[in-house]
């Protein structure tokens, strides 16, 4: 009985990069969630939910400081800002601790990175470390101040997902920019080491260059899953590509990867 509780409160806390409930509208977790479930070489990594993001307010006392900074007696700005301060350090126990530890253990990562919409912190080796880059994953100020509103409004509070994820420390890095006006396709954006000529790049040792292990594939399938133009960061490891990041590319973004590259 007691394993089938534990099991339940960690589907519901706790799941695995691609089998999470995440699409598009929960930004860039979601978008890895949706790139790592079509099997694209995302890293691996587990979604902590919104509702281990509520459980957590509750738990702490969090959710009862957001209510009374309802009462209009001060400016939402300088409340979030006050709420951030007082939970900074707070530590996060019980249930919740035992469920990230375990996840972190199967993990098997030597080292990981808090991604969420607001903040990406990376090498984290401990787990004081990975909780304090989640809390501050919660506690940024825009996400208190909507919170404050919508519970002033008598609206469900909001939570959102943060994705703890394997450290990756490729070879190379770089961007690519889906259907970039300026040349009609596909383009790199930089490389962390040196430059690259995105056509040319193949993985180390492989024989042949197809299209099925090639950047140039992997970022228009980004492109389809998403349903917009494309900005992906990528990484090559070990002879091997990986998805690191992907954002949906704006007007402004056009202008900037046809003026800075």
């Amino acid at each position: 009985m007691h394993e089938q509780g534990s099991t339940s409160s960690r589907a519901r806390f706790i799941q695995q990069l691609g089998q999470a409930r995440y699409g598009r509208e929960s930004g860039l977790v979601g978008e890895l969630n949706l790139l790592a479930r079509a099997g694209l070489p995302v890293p691996e990594g587990v979604v902590l939910t919104d509702e281990f993001h509520r459980e957590f307010m509750e738990s702490s006392g969090l959710l009862r400081s957001i209510q009374g900074a309802t009462d209009g007696s001060k400016d939402v700005c300088q409340c979030a800002l006050e709420v951030q301060h007082e939970y900074g350090s707070t530590p996060i126990e019980g249930e919740l601790n035992r469920l990230l530890c375990e996840a972190l253990i199967e993990l098997g990562a030597a080292a990981v990175a808090v991604v969420s919409n607001n903040l990406t912190k990376s090498d984290l080796e401990s787990i004081p470390e990975v909780w304090a880059a989640i809390r501050d994953a919660w506690l940024y100020s825009e996400g208190l101040e909507r919170q404050i509103k919508a519970v002033a409004r008598s609206e469900n509070l909001p939570g959102w997902p943060v994705l703890v994820q394997r450290e990756l420390y490729p070879e190379y890095t770089g961007w690519s920019v889906t259907a970039n006006p300026a040349e009609g396709g596909l383009r790199g954006r930089y490389s962390a080491e040196r430059d690259i000529a995105l056509y040319d790049i193949k993985p180390a040792g492989e024989a042949e260059f197809t299209e099925s292990n090639s950047i140039v594939h992997l970022a228009l399938n980004a492109e389809r899953l998403l349903g917009e133009r494309t900005q992906l960061k990528w990484g090559l490891k070990s002879g091997r590509w990986y998805i690191l990041s992907s954002s949906l590319m704006s007007p402004f973004d056009d202008f900037r990867a046809t003026n800075l590259s």
